[in-house]
């Protein structure tokens, strides 16, 4: 379940989606906002997978360029904040990619490993 900064329940979680996604080999992400709701998602997706197994992280790659962090001119800049979630998922295992990367080169893909066990 995930709450606002004010401790507000926003949403709740779709394990049906969740369980989707767990049996694909890649989970490619991309959305907006990088600093908060693709973060949460992502951090949510994460507590999941280190519950199952931890190797699971290693199925997602994040499209480090066609997301990006909110920023106000001025106001406000969840930049910092954006880069340290992203770093701390690739730290768990998830690989951060660009979209103009051709998926052969991504990490893992094409790896003569077998895939992970659903």
């Amino acid at each position: 379940m995930t709450h606002d900064h004010r401790g507000r329940r926003i949403a709740g979680e779709n394990r049906g989606f969740v369980e989707t996604l767990l049996d694909y080999d890649l989970v490619v992400v991309a959305g907006q906002a990088k600093s908060h709701c693709l973060a949460w998602t992502i951090e949510d997706l994460l507590g999941d997978m280190r519950q199952r197994d931890p190797e699971l992280a290693r199925k997602v790659y994040l499209l480090e360029d066609c997301t990006s962090p909110v920023v106000i001119p001025g106001a406000v800049d969840f930049t910092e904040p954006a880069d340290a979630a992203f770093a701390r998922f690739a730290e768990a295992g998830m690989h951060v990619v660009r979209s103009t990367d051709p998926i052969t080169e991504w990490p893992g893909v094409g790896d003569p490993r077998p895939s992970i066990p659903s």
